[in-house]
């Protein structure tokens, strides 16, 4: 992270990506709300590690410290710049940059988890990857561990992609932060990392995701909140 950048500027830029990711799934708060508060019931107590797949800045992993604040948090992602951000914010979080479009991202997560979550980041991969990726997100759990997953679950499977316009608010946040002279670096190293990176947009209904999740080996599937085609998974190990 560059030594030179603001704290309040952080905190803004992570306030807007938060608004910005509301917009994308509804009812993020409720929905996050849902899912912490299960762990908790199967548990019975917090999870003492948890990683947050796709984590970004690391706007999740703040809310689950606010619920958890002695929680062992890492945060995975593949973009630098938004890890950064993560970093700046929030030092007592371990954050990881690793590419989970291939099984190599297993050893750099580390494990086992009590909790891993995977908000608005599946959709990223193609069908057959996902298939394997729940048999690693699986491996990376302890015993009776939980994976919890959010994303666009519609009743009939569709493949959306973002309008390409000004007006989008993911086009509009980088492009925002694009304007920061301070962030180029980590722009630059993040178009590099991305290169040749191209989102699958493969959304499918809830009930595919608990049937591809008991072939990758969990014993539970339960739908814990749905609202406006997005829906949030439990799947137990």
């Amino acid at each position: 992270m560059p030594s030179t950048l603001d704290p309040d500027d952080v905190a803004r830029w992570r306030r807007d990506w938060e608004t910005m990711m509301r917009h994308y799934q509804p009812g993020r708060d409720d929905l996050l709300a849902a899912g912490l508060t299960a762990v908790e019931q199967i548990h019975g107590r917090p999870p003492e590690r948890v990683l947050d797949v796709g984590g970004g800045p690391g706007t999740t992993a703040e809310a689950v410290l606010g619920r958890w604040p002695d929680a062992h948090v890492t945060v995975l992602d593949v973009d630098p710049a938004l890890l950064a951000l993560a970093d700046a914010a929030l030092p007592q979080v371990r954050t990881v940059r690793a590419d989970i479009s291939s099984a190599r991202w297993l050893p750099p997560a580390g494990g086992p988890y009590d909790l891993v979550l995977a908000l608005v980041t599946v959709h990223y991969l193609p069908e057959q990857r996902i298939h394997d990726w729940y048999a690693e997100a699986r491996h990376l759990l302890r015993p009776d561990g939980l994976l919890l997953v959010a994303d666009a679950m519609p009743e009939a499977p569709v493949s959306p992609r973002r309008q390409g316009c000004g007006t989008d608010p993911w086009i509009a946040w980088w492009t925002r932060l694009a304007e920061e002279p301070v962030m180029a670096p980590l722009l630059n190293e993040r178009r590099a990392a991305l290169s040749g990176l191209d989102p699958a947009e493969f959304v499918a209904p809830a009930d595919w995701h608990g049937e591809t999740a008991r072939r990758a080996g969990f014993t539970h599937a339960t739908a814990l909140h749905q609202r406006a085609g997005h829906a949030l998974m439990a799947f137990r190990r």
